[in-house]
């Protein structure tokens, strides 16, 4: 299951959410269709840390609520012993051992890689790449709440290897 899958959906043009969000940051943030203009937004959120904790305490409880009851309709219909739930924001929003998850599996690459990594992928400056992982958790606060920390700076290939030894030892509990 993958949390920034279902922020998505509950972000749809005309969602209560939007409407939300447009309410406390500008009307500015949504256009003629009711489409949420994720990039404004993403400036507004993290260009100040208290608006980017805003966004977050109106966001996260609709989607961990949404979450929550995937989960539970996963769970009650599904022979599997595993779910897996994909969220870059899980500690943040309150997830860890105990609150909503049983694991954690942190994904993580070295701070130039993952500034790198974004900066490729979704054409931000570094600076704010750095505004953004600011308002996360740092990563050795992440790395001491996880179970299991898969180190992603070599790539994927090493990645995946970690991966296995995890699923193995999942497997044989």
């Amino acid at each position: 299951m993958d949390a920034d899958e279902v922020a998505r959906e509950l972000t749809r043009p005309g969602s209560a959410l939007v409407q939300r969000m447009a309410e406390e940051f500008g009307q500015e943030l949504v256009d003629a269709g009711g489409e949420l203009d994720r990039r404004r937004l993403a400036k507004l959120a993290f260009g100040c840390a208290g608006r980017a904790a805003r966004l977050n305490e109106i966001t996260h409880p609709a989607i961990r609520e949404e979450i929550e009851r995937r989960i539970e309709e996963s769970a009650a219909s599904s022979r599997h012993r595993v779910i897996c739930l994909v969220a870059p924001l899980l500690l943040e929003a309150g997830y860890g051992r105990g609150r909503g998850v049983d694991r954690v599996l942190l994904m993580a690459a070295d701070q130039q890689e993952r500034i790198r990594r974004v900066v490729e992928r979704d054409g931000l400056t570094e600076e704010e790449v750095k505004a953004r992982m600011a308002a996360q958790m740092p990563l050795s606060e992440a790395r001491r709440s996880a179970d299991w920390v898969v180190d992603t700076t070599a790539g994927r290939e090493q990645a995946v290897k970690q991966l296995e030894l995890v699923w193995s030892e999942l497997q044989a509990e």
